[in-house]
């Protein structure tokens, strides 16, 4: 059985393009290799997973199945994986994997993610994005809207009636109270979707939500029609046709054929199948997830001890503050004033790089501490007073204008060898006779060779030392120039390289680099289609890594034989400069060699030349034929097809020995040898048992 390589989803139903898939009382989302889930239990199926949280939570949204058997009350989701990872299954539906989760959609959202309210309505943030909310099913289709825009924050207008998308928060008078009691509207149009939320005191003033952590869907399948002329509305056909990478009527299907489906230059547009429905999924190189912000990244756990936060006051002890959140709002005691803000990690890690949210500020001098902050980093010890915080190992700094809340500020860590037990934040040097430094919410992330190469200038090595990872640098040992032909697989691939296209297979990538005149093409992770005539390589890895369509993989080639639909060296081919360059087996903690072996995607092969495709013809007629009839028959035209092979065979070799003249070579030139129709039929037959 063949495993395809999956992502983020678009139903292929003909009938209705967002109800749930036939057979389906639930909406399958996608495979996540994180979710938002205090506890599990144990059910084997997908209706009793559903029924056990609703009975758990009547407002719980979705599920997640994890490892055939784990059933997850789900309220977030993050790092999206394609969703042949999820290889487990409970009654013939995807239940996740060792590390991965099948999510499921069981009833609509009843809760929403509540951010703040303006208090003065003028105040209200300029929507990037806007679209009738009466063409909307519901306030979570609105959000979905936002989502797919990559916005972090959404509305619905009280009084135009509008959907309107943002990404930043204005600095404003804002209202939010853990004891305010929120009101739900039903929609007219399905009493089961919600309509609006909104704090029960505060029916008339602008909501604000956000699209982040609460919100997916399947996003293969669009919330608005892509017409070659848009407005982020559906339509039901498009006169002008769709924009390049979407199909159908209303142009809301992806097209994997065209653009790469839409999906841009960092994910690979594909077909996928999960439990009989067919879905199309935009995926990230194997090696990494996609996450809130639809960025690829490698995946790392948010290593914090749960709720662990410290402050110091300034005329006081360090005391622990109270539960953070993203929000801006709780991320510490009441009129605390705090001259740092400590997090303490669940080890002794490798510190990659840190998310903090800032506070939701009212005015620019109230956020005026964060500006500009500092992150250290402590190995055992926490510091007492602003004097001797500046002795510890600096990670980095803020930004320095500090983001208002809902926004992380990323920081990357200087160094990526330090060990560390804290984080700790503190304002810059100048700011701290300041009224106090405020954080929200701290999320710390180990090192990887996927953030900056590991801080290496050359090869970068993940391993574990126990629970944790760690880099190591080293040099390249097989470091060499090319400009010839050459084929193989490698870490590292630098020189005049030009980006020619994502999504193109390896034939379009080889003919692309030919039309501009470049002798070589390398195709990174399996997708990324570059040309040029001089490299510098190193790192020779097995072809198979490249096969995998890892992120770190970069495959150089100039010509080669197209097999599932891979681009595999032609064997005896005559380059004229051959690497004789062997792979280092020294180094056992090599990523590449432990990652899962995945089969090939969709890719549809490129045949080389009209008279290839004419020669296959006839065979693909019989197999076609023979895989409807009896398994007798079935070897009666399997003997039919061999005799005429070797009537082939034998007239082709008598034709040989009795004449060389032009004329007989040239009525078979370009036509397969014996030989190779009969492994092409092996072959088929193979696939179509």
């Amino acid at each position: 059985m063949k495993l395809r390589c999956n992502f983020v989803l678009i139903l292929l139903q003909t009938n209705s393009i967002l109800t749930k898939a036939y057979g389906q009382k639930y909406d399958y989302i996608g495979c996540f290799q994180w979710v938002r889930s205090p506890l599990f239990e144990i059910h084997d199926d997908v209706e009793d997973c559903a029924a056990n949280c609703k009975f758990t939570n009547p407002f719980n949204n979705m599920i997640g199945l994890k490892n055939g058997r784990e059933c997850h009350c789900v309220s977030g989701v993050s790092s999206a994986v394609a969703s042949w990872r999820c290889n487990m299954f409970c009654k013939n539906f995807s239940c996740g994997g060792v590390e991965f989760y099948s999510v499921y959609k069981i009833q609509p959202r009843q809760e929403h993610d509540i951010y703040y309210c303006h208090v003065h309505p003028e105040n209200s943030e300029n929507a990037i994005y806007s679209r009738n909310f009466d063409n909307l099913d519901s306030l979570e289709m609105c959000a979905h809207f936002c989502l797919e825009m990559n916005m972090t924050f959404f509305r619905k207008t009280i009084f135009y009636n509008k959907c309107n998308c943002f990404q930043e928060v204005k600095y404003a008078l804002y209202f939010r109270s853990a004891d305010e009691s929120f009101h739900a509207v039903l929609c007219s149009k399905n009493e089961a979707e919600i309509c609006e939320y909104y704090f029960e005191s505060l029916r008339n003033l602008p909501t604000i939500f956000s699209t982040r952590l609460f919100y997916e869907f399947q996003r293969g399948v669009s919330t608005f029609s892509h017409c070659k002329t848009i407005n982020y509305e559906i339509q039901e056909r498009c006169p002008e046709g769709c924009s390049e990478g979407w199909k159908g009527d209303s142009c809301r299907e992806r097209d994997c054929t065209r653009n790469n489906g839409d999906c841009g230059d960092e994910m690979k547009c594909i077909e996928s199948t999960v439990n009989g429905n067919k879905y199309v999924e935009c995926v990230c190189p194997l090696g990494t997830v996609r996450n809130k912000w639809y960025l690829c990244e490698v995946f790392r756990k948010n290593v914090v001890q749960h709720n662990k936060y410290i402050g110091k006051p300034r005329d006081g002890p360090a005391e622990n503050l109270t539960k953070a959140s993203y929000n801006g709002f709780l991320g510490q005691r009441p009129y605390t004033r705090c001259i740092w803000i400590a997090v303490a990690l669940q080890s002794l890690y490798s510190v990659g790089y840190l998310r903090v949210y800032g506070r939701l500020c009212h005015n620019n001098y109230v956020c005026r501490p964060q500006d500009g902050f500092v992150a250290r980093l402590s190995e055992n010890t926490l510091v007492e007073n602003e004097l001797n915080v500046e002795s510890l190992k600096t990670c980095g700094y803020g930004p320095e204008k500090a983001k208002q809340a809902g926004n992380p500020m990323t920081i990357i860590c200087e160094d990526f060898a330090l060990r560390s037990r804290y984080v700790i934040l503190h304002p810059s040097d100048e700011k701290f006779g300041y009224d106090g430094f405020f954080l929200s919410l701290l999320e710390v992330y180990e090192v990887s060779c996927g953030v900056l190469n590991g801080r290496c200038e050359q090869r970068c090595t993940e391993s574990k030392d126990g629970d944790a990872h760690v880099v190591s640098c080293s040099s390249w040992t097989d470091e060499q120039a090319v400009t010839n032909s050459v084929y193989g697989c490698y870490l590292k691939v630098s020189g005049d390289l030009h980006f020619e296209k994502a999504g193109l297979s390896y034939m379009q990538c080889r003919d692309a680099c030919t039309l501009m005149s470049k002798s070589l093409a390398v195709m990174q992770a399996g997708f990324k289609c570059y040309c040029s005539s001089n490299l510098s390589i190193a790192g020779n890895i097995p072809v198979e890594d490249c096969k995998k369509g890892h992120y770190r993989s970069n495959l150089i080639f100039d010509d080669c034989l197209m097999l599932n639909n891979f681009c595999e060296e032609i064997e005896n081919s005559s380059h004229s400069t051959r690497l004789t360059t062997k792979i280092n087996h020294t180094d056992t903690t090599e990523t590449l060699g432990t990652i899962v072996i995945i089969n090939p995607s969709n890719e549809q092969p490129t045949a080389t030349s009209s008279e290839e495709t004419d020669d296959y013809e006839f065979y693909k007629e019989k197999l076609i034929i023979a895989a409807s009839v009896s398994t007798a028959t079935f070897l009666l035209m399997l003997a039919a097809i061999l005799g005429h092979i070797m009537f082939t065979r034998r007239n082709q070799k008598s034709v040989s020995q009795t004449s060389d003249m032009s004329s007989v070579s040239s009525g078979t030139s370009g036509a397969k040898s014996p030989d190779d129709i009969l492994e092409s039929v092996n072959r088929q037959l193979t696939e179509h048992e």
